[in-house]
């Protein structure tokens, strides 16, 4: 039962720092997007 346990943690913080890593690149690439998307509507709003 320990051995399992503390197997199953490994495996459980594996897991959230992969899933964690693909969350913020995730956001990044969202940021960047409404960064441009914002970028492109100043650029149409001074037109």
């Amino acid at each position: 039962m320990l051995k399992r346990k503390t197997f199953l943690k490994k495996k459980a913080s594996r897991d959230i720092s992969a899933s964690r890593n693909l969350r913020l690149r995730r956001l990044k690439h969202r940021k960047a997007k409404q960064f441009q998307r914002h970028a492109l509507q100043l650029v149409i709003q001074e037109i």
